[in-house]
């Protein structure tokens, strides 16, 4: 999983194609949270420890999940752990992941604006339940997506350095 999305990472727009702070799922409760650790456990025995890179957030079962900004969709399908995901290119290698999905209603090469439909949360791939996992990439590698929903924390850490 994480080959395919650093190279898919390399898939992106030499241009912003996003406007604004980020939307996250609405009505939504957040169940893990980016970087958190996880344990996992066969027969009762420790068989791996990974960090989480992105954030579950739990609405009603099968809820419309928009994107999160402008973008172009570089990826749909199943991604192994991910299960049905979708995942956008926003320009100058910023990328977000939806994951888990139980429906896509987009195709790779489709522009969404911001707050469009593109698929419903689920449980598909690794998942525990019904949920969105989100995750944001730069250049393929994971980034706490908290941040990209904070126009501040854009102005300041991302937009000034790009003299924007």
């Amino acid at each position: 999983n994480d080959a395919l999305l650093e190279q898919l990472g390399r898939q992106t727009a030499a241009e912003p194609l996003w406007h604004g702070a980020f939307l996250r799922l609405p009505n939504a409760a957040p169940r893990a949270g980016f970087a958190d650790a996880r344990d996992y456990y066969y027969q009762g025995r420790k068989v791996d420890h990974q960090a989480h890179l992105g954030v579950d957030l739990a609405s009603l079962q099968a809820a419309p999940v928009p994107a999160a900004n402008d973008g172009v969709v570089v990826e749909t399908g199943f991604i192994g752990i991910f299960g049905n995901a979708v995942l956008l290119d926003h320009g100058m290698g910023l990328q977000t992941l939806y994951s888990h999905l139980s429906q896509i209603d987009v195709k790779k090469g489709d522009s969404l604006k911001k707050g469009q439909i593109l698929g419903r949360t689920g449980a598909t791939g690794m998942a525990g339940g019904d949920h969105l996992h989100f995750g944001v990439l730069v250049s393929g590698l994971p980034v706490n997506p908290v941040e990209w929903w904070d126009q501040h924390w854009i102005n300041d850490n991302f937009l000034a350095k790009i003299g924007k």
